[in-house]
C-alpha cells in the first residue's frame, strides 16, 4: 500500500447509498402535511448537513423556528418510514470500490451526519454493513461536518494519522469536514454539481464511483 494512502474513509449519504432523493421526498411530504411550500433550492441546501443543522437551514428560510421544528419533526417520520421499508438504492459502482478495498486489505471506515440509528438501518438494509468493522455516526461528536469530528474520530479508530486518509465524499459541506481534518478528498457529486472554484481543495471531482476507484488504484 501507498504509505500516502493508508486508510480510506466514506461518506454515506448520497455517496454509497441513494438516500439524498429520499430525503427530499420526506421534506415535500411534511411541506404537504403542514401547509407550505418547501422551494427545491432549501432542500439541495441541506445535502451533507446534519438533523440539527437542517433545522436551523430551514428555521432561517422560513424564519419561523417554531414552524421548522415542526417540519422537521414531520420529515424525519416519514424519512424514517421510507428508510425502514422502501426500496435503498446503492449508488453505482460503490460494491465494486468496496470490494477493491478489501482485496487490498486497507483499513477503512464510515464517516456520517447522520444518527447512529438510522446509520444502523441503512447499512443494514442496504447489505453494506458487512463491509465495515468502524462507523462513526453524527451524534457520536461534538460537531458535525462541516467541522472535522466525525474524520477525525474515523481516523483514530483506524489508528491512522489523518494525512495518510483518503476520503470519499458527495457534498461540499462534508469535503470541507475532510479537508479540515487534514486528510485528501476525491469528489463525487450527488444532487448538486458544484462550481469549479468550489472544489480547488480537493484531490480531485469524479463522475461516479467507477472513476473514483480508478484513481484511488493509482493512488
Amino acid at each position: 500500500m501507498n504509505a500516502n494512502m493508508q486508510a480510506i474513509l466514506f461518506d454515506m449519504d448520497g455517496l454509497m447509498i441513494d438516500t439524498e432523493s429520499v430525503s427530499g421526498h420526506a421534506w415535500l411530504r411534511a411541506a404537504a402535511e403542514v401547509g407550505v411550500a418547501i422551494p427545491e433550492q432549501v432542500i439541495l441546501g441541506m445535502v451533507g448537513l446534519s438533523v440539527n443543522k437542517c433545522l436551523d437551514h430551514v428555521a432561517a428560510h422560513f424564519q419561523d423556528r417554531s414552524l421548522a421544528e415542526k417540519l422537521s419533526q414531520r420529515c424525519r417520520h416519514h424519512y424514517h418510514e421510507l428508510m425502514s421499508t422502501g426500496e435503498l438504492r446503492l449508488k453505482p459502482g460503490i460494491i465494486e470500490v468496496l470490494d477493491w478495498v478489501q482485496s487490498q486489505a486497507i483499513p477503512h471506515a464510515v464517516a456520517t451526519s447522520t444518527q447512529r440509528l438510522m446509520c444502523d438501518i441503512k447499512l443494514q438494509r442496504t447489505g453494506l454493513g458487512p463491509y465495515f468493522q468502524h462507523t462513526v455516526a453524527g451524534d457520536e461528536v461534538a460537531n458535525t461536518k462541516p467541522a472535522p469530528d466525525v474524520y477525525l474520530a474515523a481516523a483514530a479508530l483506524l489508528d491512522i494519522a489523518p494525512a495518510a486518509c483518503v476520503v470519499l465524499e458527495d457534498s461540499l459541506i462534508g469535503m470541507r469536514a475532510a479537508l479540515a481534518a487534514g486528510m485528501r478528498v476525491i469528489l463525487v457529486p450527488d444532487m448538486l454539481q458544484p462550481a469549479a472554484h468550489e472544489t480547488s481543495g480537493a484531490l480531485a471531482v469524479c463522475e461516479d464511483l467507477h472513476q473514483a476507484l480508478a484513481l484511488l488504484q493509482t493512488l
